[in-house]
């Protein structure tokens, strides 16, 4: 009998709520933006696996992005929106680094070179011109999608992707201007509308996807081989369509496992709603932050110096992320 309710068994699905409040989409900028202050203060990360398990903190963003608006039937643009929620406030915190510059020094024509060309100044400036790019897009896509073409979907992204990791090698585009450009993140759309058709589905095909997608980001990090003209020479090493699978089906599935344990303790409830609800000001405060604060080289010890320093980014980004989401909250009330 129990032999035969385990083979009547359905392989494991994760059903996000499509109408209303989804606590995972929660646990994932939670986790998404613990990763960001990992990657960006931990150095040597990449000895114990970080594309894995901490290398993906945009592509999740990405994914939750996409999945608000896909789940619905139909988008709007709200420009006006994004620019108060996602744009005014890098723009203070910008505007913020370069009078800090000013009063440290002044700003050169390099600093001002390096601003222009990065998107910004601190680890992760790129950001912010990428959620614009793909609220764009998304709104201009999201007729496109029908359940009824699946075969002919997949591969008119995977004829997309790939067309544009060629296009870029052809042209030998600039790795500045590819860091600043949405294209490498597109998959990522049709992954999360796998998310509001059929969920985060774990069966034999999704788990053999899985590991290949798991195996070409081992490819892409750790061999250090010339893949054009299949795929564009970047920085950017395991962000492209081959490696997303990983991390919107088994990463994503298996995060959800931690979750479902976690979230019955209250005290990493509270935490995980805290990190998720302040995630975007927490970004914003760790990468003015970074730009700005140099290592403790002051502290001759330097394993020393370097703790400290991680401590004070750590401390200095959660808490000035919690205070900068409050005083913002308050402002766009007023504003509206």
């Amino acid at each position: 009998m129990a032999i035969a309710q385990r083979l009547q068994m359905k392989p494991p699905c994760i059903k996000l709520n499509m109408s209303g409040y989804e606590p995972f989409l929660d646990f994932l900028k939670a986790y998404a933006i613990v990763c960001v202050l990992i990657g960006h203060t931990f150095p040597l990360i990449d000895k114990i696996g970080y594309p894995f398990w901490a290398g993906m903190q945009v592509p999740i963003f990405v994914l939750i992005q996409a999945f608000h608006v896909l789940k619905k039937s139909s988008s709007e643009l709200n420009l006006k929106k994004i620019f108060f929620r996602i744009l005014l406030p890098y723009l203070l915190v910008l505007f913020g680094i370069i009078l800090i510059y000013l009063f440290l020094g002044g700003i050169d024509n390099m600093l001002i070179v390096n601003g222009l060309t990065r998107g910004g100044y601190g680890p992760g400036s790129y950001y912010p011109w990428i959620y614009v790019q793909l609220a764009i897009i998304l709104h201009f896509v999201r007729p496109l999608f029908s359940k009824d073409n699946l075969p002919k979907q997949t591969l008119l992204w995977l004829v997309v992707c790939e067309g544009f990791e060629m296009l870029e090698s052809y042209i030998n585009l600039p790795d500045p201007i590819h860091r600043l450009l949405a294209i490498r993140y597109l998959f990522l759309i049709y992954l999360a509308w796998l998310w509001v058709e059929d969920g985060i589905v774990i069966n034999k095909v999704t788990i053999l996807l899985s590991v290949l997608s798991g195996l070409s980001i081992a490819y892409f990090y750790y061999c250090n081989v010339n893949n054009e003209p299949l795929f564009y020479t970047t920085g950017w090493a395991f962000q492209r369509w081959p490696c997303y699978f990983y991390v919107s089906s088994l990463f994503c599935y298996l995060l959800h496992v931690i979750f479902a344990s976690v979230s019955k303790i209250s005290f990493f409830d509270k935490i995980i709603k805290f990190l998720a609800k302040c995630s975007y000001e927490i970004f914003l405060v760790q990468m003015a932050v970074i730009a700005v604060c140099p290592r403790f080289g002051f502290i001759e010890n330097k394993y020393l110096s370097l703790s400290m320093w991680i401590t004070f980014v750590w401390i200095s980004s959660l808490a000035g992320g919690y205070v900068f989401n409050q005083i913002y909250s308050k402002i766009l009330k007023g504003i509206r």
